[in-house]
């Protein structure tokens, strides 16, 4: 009985770090990129990273998260700016999973609801890199499969597709 009890508090623990991490890293994220966010874009920030947290998405965005940063920090290289699924979430910008180039330019926010029943959401990378980006992932044991011929890297309840930019 003292068992559960010990997992359920644990679980509880480690519930409540993830959530204060995502807190804080949006936040912390946002005014390193923007500067302090006006109170428009501070309500929104809030209500998204609740939003997620209703969802229970929270590990999954800084899953992901990691996994962009470790990326970056290998290969040198982020995601293709204004690209992808989550371009629209100020929580992805903040944390680093998505790039916008100028915070005015933000339209309507994401509706996470309609991302999480896609299942399988979109990074873009540079064509001649993202080669690169998934034989790094495969090397770092994150996991890796493809879907209709086009690599994706499994998380708990999302899949990330690593896609290329072919620029024109």
């Amino acid at each position: 009985m003292a068992n559960k009890k010990d997992k359920k508090r644990k679980y509880a623990q480690k519930k409540k770090s993830t959530i204060e991490a995502l807190k804080f890293q949006s936040r912390w994220g946002f005014e390193k990129e923007f500067g302090a966010p006006s109170s428009l874009y501070s309500v929104f920030l809030e209500t998204e990273v609740d939003y997620i947290i209703k969802l229970d998405l929270q590990e999954e965005l800084l899953s992901i998260k990691s996994f962009v940063d470790d990326v970056k920090t290998g290969l040198g290289v982020e995601p293709i700016p204004e690209l992808g699924d989550f371009y629209h979430s100020l929580v992805a910008i903040s944390l680093g999973i998505a790039k916008i180039a100028d915070i005015d330019s933000f339209g309507i926010p994401t509706a996470w609801h309609d991302l999480i029943k896609k299942k399988i959401l979109s990074i873009y990378y540079p064509d001649e890199i993202r080669n690169q980006v998934v034989e790094y992932a495969k090397n770092k044991n994150y996991n890796t499969s493809t879907y209709l011929g086009q690599p994706i890297v499994k998380f708990n309840h999302l899949f990330i597709k690593i896609d290329r930019k072919i620029w024109e």
